[in-house]
Protein backbone atom coordinates (compact mmCIF):
# COMPACT_ATOMS: atom_id res chain seq x y z
CA UNK A 1 0.00 0.00 0.00
CA UNK A 2 1.79 3.38 -0.90
CA UNK A 3 2.16 6.34 1.42
CA UNK A 4 -1.28 8.05 0.48
CA UNK A 5 -3.18 5.07 0.77
CA UNK A 6 -2.53 4.63 4.34
CA UNK A 7 -2.85 8.27 4.86
CA UNK A 8 -5.81 7.35 3.21
CA UNK A 9 -7.06 4.34 5.28
CA UNK A 10 -5.35 5.80 8.71
CA UNK A 11 -8.46 9.64 8.00
CA UNK A 12 -11.03 6.56 7.33
CA UNK A 13 -10.16 4.49 10.35
CA UNK A 14 -10.29 7.71 12.37
CA UNK A 15 -13.35 9.23 11.02
CA UNK A 16 -15.19 5.50 11.86
CA UNK A 17 -14.00 5.67 15.23
CA UNK A 18 -15.15 9.13 16.03
CA UNK A 19 -18.38 8.46 14.49
CA UNK A 20 -19.07 5.46 16.33
CA UNK A 21 -18.12 6.83 19.59
CA UNK A 22 -20.18 9.44 19.29
CA UNK A 23 -22.98 7.07 18.67
CA UNK A 24 -22.05 5.62 21.69
CA UNK A 25 -22.40 8.79 23.83
CA UNK A 26 -25.63 9.39 22.12
CA UNK A 27 -26.86 6.09 23.34
CA UNK A 28 -25.90 6.70 26.58
CA UNK A 29 -27.00 10.27 27.09
CA UNK A 30 -30.54 10.31 27.83
CA UNK A 31 -32.97 13.54 28.47
CA UNK A 32 -34.57 14.85 31.06
CA UNK A 33 -37.58 13.32 30.29
CA UNK A 34 -35.61 10.10 30.28
CA UNK A 35 -34.90 10.06 34.03
CA UNK A 36 -37.66 12.20 35.02
CA UNK A 37 -40.64 11.37 32.82
CA UNK A 38 -44.21 12.85 33.25
CA UNK A 39 -46.82 12.46 35.32
CA UNK A 40 -49.05 11.20 32.65
CA UNK A 41 -46.33 9.07 31.05
CA UNK A 42 -46.26 5.07 30.71
CA UNK A 43 -43.28 3.81 31.41
CA UNK A 44 -42.54 0.27 29.55
CA UNK A 45 -41.80 -2.10 32.32
CA UNK A 46 -44.17 -0.50 34.89
CA UNK A 47 -47.31 -2.73 36.04
CA UNK A 48 -50.22 -2.38 38.05
CA UNK A 49 -51.76 1.42 38.36
CA UNK A 50 -49.20 3.90 37.41
CA UNK A 51 -49.11 7.54 38.15
CA UNK A 52 -51.04 8.48 35.26
CA UNK A 53 -54.10 6.62 36.95
CA UNK A 54 -53.78 8.23 39.90
CA UNK A 55 -53.53 11.83 38.44
CA UNK A 56 -56.66 11.15 35.98
CA UNK A 57 -58.25 9.43 38.85
CA UNK A 58 -58.07 12.50 41.40
CA UNK A 59 -58.45 15.17 39.47
CA UNK A 60 -61.82 13.71 37.69
CA UNK A 61 -63.15 12.61 41.07
CA UNK A 62 -62.62 15.91 42.77
CA UNK A 63 -64.13 17.74 40.30
CA UNK A 64 -67.31 15.54 40.69
CA UNK A 65 -67.08 15.70 44.56
CA UNK A 66 -67.51 19.17 44.11
CA UNK A 67 -70.47 19.03 42.39
CA UNK A 68 -72.90 17.50 44.74
CA UNK A 69 -75.52 19.23 46.76
CA UNK A 70 -74.41 18.37 50.29
CA UNK A 71 -71.40 20.78 49.07
CA UNK A 72 -72.35 23.37 45.66
CA UNK A 73 -75.28 24.51 47.92
CA UNK A 74 -74.20 24.33 51.42
CA UNK A 75 -73.78 28.57 52.69
CA UNK A 76 -70.92 27.19 54.89
CA UNK A 77 -67.68 25.72 54.73
CA UNK A 78 -67.95 21.46 54.80
CA UNK A 79 -65.62 20.05 57.27
CA UNK A 80 -64.01 16.84 56.08
CA UNK A 81 -61.77 14.62 57.81
CA UNK A 82 -59.46 12.44 55.66
CA UNK A 83 -59.89 8.36 56.11
CA UNK A 84 -58.70 5.31 55.12
CA UNK A 85 -58.18 3.85 52.50
CA UNK A 86 -58.50 0.17 52.09
CA UNK A 87 -56.50 -1.92 49.41
CA UNK A 88 -58.50 -5.24 48.54
CA UNK A 89 -56.74 -5.67 45.55
CA UNK A 90 -54.63 -8.96 45.27
CA UNK A 91 -51.21 -6.77 45.59
CA UNK A 92 -49.99 -4.89 48.67
CA UNK A 93 -49.08 -1.35 48.31
CA UNK A 94 -46.34 0.76 50.04
CA UNK A 95 -48.41 4.14 49.53
CA UNK A 96 -52.07 3.75 49.48
CA UNK A 97 -52.74 6.92 51.26
CA UNK A 98 -51.10 8.71 48.15
CA UNK A 99 -54.74 8.69 46.13
CA UNK A 100 -56.58 10.51 49.27
CA UNK A 101 -53.65 12.41 49.65
CA UNK A 102 -53.89 14.27 46.11
CA UNK A 103 -57.70 14.28 46.54
CA UNK A 104 -57.31 16.57 49.32
CA UNK A 105 -54.52 18.74 48.08
CA UNK A 106 -56.36 19.52 45.05
CA UNK A 107 -59.48 20.49 46.63
CA UNK A 108 -57.81 23.01 49.71
CA UNK A 109 -55.97 24.54 46.33
CA UNK A 110 -59.24 24.95 44.90
CA UNK A 111 -62.06 24.76 46.91
CA UNK A 112 -60.99 26.23 50.14
CA UNK A 113 -64.39 28.44 50.34
CA UNK A 114 -66.30 25.01 50.26
CA UNK A 115 -63.86 22.74 52.21
CA UNK A 116 -62.39 22.48 55.43
CA UNK A 117 -60.27 19.76 55.87
CA UNK A 118 -59.26 18.93 59.95
CA UNK A 119 -56.78 15.99 60.88
CA UNK A 120 -58.02 12.87 62.29
CA UNK A 121 -58.60 13.04 66.60
CA UNK A 122 -54.89 11.14 66.85
CA UNK A 123 -52.86 13.17 64.88
CA UNK A 124 -54.00 16.25 66.53
CA UNK A 125 -53.62 14.66 69.75
CA UNK A 126 -49.97 13.50 68.88
CA UNK A 127 -49.13 16.79 67.49
CA UNK A 128 -50.23 18.92 70.61
CA UNK A 129 -48.32 16.82 73.30
CA UNK A 130 -45.74 17.28 71.19
CA UNK A 131 -45.95 20.70 70.69
CA UNK A 132 -47.95 21.98 73.36
CA UNK A 133 -48.13 19.02 75.87
CA UNK A 134 -51.93 18.69 75.69
CA UNK A 135 -54.39 16.18 75.85
CA UNK A 136 -57.70 16.51 75.98
CA UNK A 137 -61.19 16.28 73.90
CA UNK A 138 -60.00 16.91 70.77
CA UNK A 139 -63.20 17.70 68.96
CA UNK A 140 -65.42 18.73 71.78
CA UNK A 141 -67.70 15.46 70.80
CA UNK A 142 -69.60 16.68 74.14
CA UNK A 143 -71.50 19.73 72.40
CA UNK A 144 -72.71 20.62 69.22
CA UNK A 145 -72.48 22.06 66.19
CA UNK A 146 -69.19 22.50 63.43
CA UNK A 147 -67.13 25.05 65.69
CA UNK A 148 -66.78 24.40 69.27
CA UNK A 149 -66.13 27.37 71.99
CA UNK A 150 -62.47 26.09 71.83
CA UNK A 151 -61.96 26.83 67.74
CA UNK A 152 -61.91 23.16 67.07
CA UNK A 153 -63.61 22.11 63.91
CA UNK A 154 -66.08 19.01 64.29
CA UNK A 155 -65.72 17.03 61.07
CA UNK A 156 -69.31 16.48 59.51
CA UNK A 157 -67.94 13.84 56.28
CA UNK A 158 -65.58 11.49 56.33
CA UNK A 159 -63.90 10.58 52.54
CA UNK A 160 -62.47 7.40 52.15
CA UNK A 161 -61.65 4.67 49.68
CA UNK A 162 -61.74 0.93 48.27
CA UNK A 163 -59.52 -0.31 45.45
CA UNK A 164 -60.33 -3.40 44.30
CA UNK A 165 -59.24 -5.93 41.27
CA UNK A 166 -59.92 -8.74 39.20
CA UNK A 167 -56.65 -10.22 37.77
CA UNK A 168 -56.67 -12.66 35.18
CA UNK A 169 -53.56 -14.14 33.22
CA UNK A 170 -53.10 -11.32 30.82
CA UNK A 171 -54.42 -8.37 32.14
CA UNK A 172 -56.05 -7.40 35.46
CA UNK A 173 -58.97 -4.73 35.88
CA UNK A 174 -59.14 -2.34 38.16
CA UNK A 175 -62.15 -0.78 40.24
CA UNK A 176 -60.99 2.39 42.27
CA UNK A 177 -64.24 3.81 44.29
CA UNK A 178 -64.13 6.90 46.99
CA UNK A 179 -66.52 7.64 49.51
CA UNK A 180 -67.90 10.64 51.55
CA UNK A 181 -69.92 9.63 54.69
CA UNK A 182 -72.07 11.35 56.76
CA UNK A 183 -70.69 11.06 60.19
CA UNK A 184 -74.04 11.81 61.74
CA UNK A 185 -76.08 9.51 59.90
CA UNK A 186 -73.69 7.07 58.36
CA UNK A 187 -75.27 7.59 54.69
CA UNK A 188 -72.55 7.54 51.49
CA UNK A 189 -73.62 10.91 50.64
CA UNK A 190 -71.62 10.74 47.68
CA UNK A 191 -69.48 8.02 45.48
CA UNK A 192 -67.06 8.24 42.77
CA UNK A 193 -65.55 5.30 41.24
CA UNK A 194 -62.53 4.94 38.38
CA UNK A 195 -61.57 1.91 36.73
CA UNK A 196 -58.91 1.02 34.50
CA UNK A 197 -57.29 -2.08 32.54
CA UNK A 198 -53.67 -2.99 32.80
CA UNK A 199 -51.57 -5.42 31.04
CA UNK A 200 -49.55 -7.88 32.95
CA UNK A 201 -45.96 -7.91 32.40
CA UNK A 202 -43.97 -10.63 33.71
Amino acid sequence: MSGNGIKTWIKRSAGLLLMGGLLVLAGCHHGYSYYRPGTTAFVPGDTGLQSRDLVDMTNRLAADLLKIPEIANNPNKVIIVMASLQNKTSTPWQSDQIYLARMRALLNQYARDRIAFVLPPQEVQHLQQKYQGSTGDMFGQSTRGPVQPSGRMIPQYALKGVFYDLPNSATTYYLCTFQLVNLTTGELVWEGHYETRTLNLY
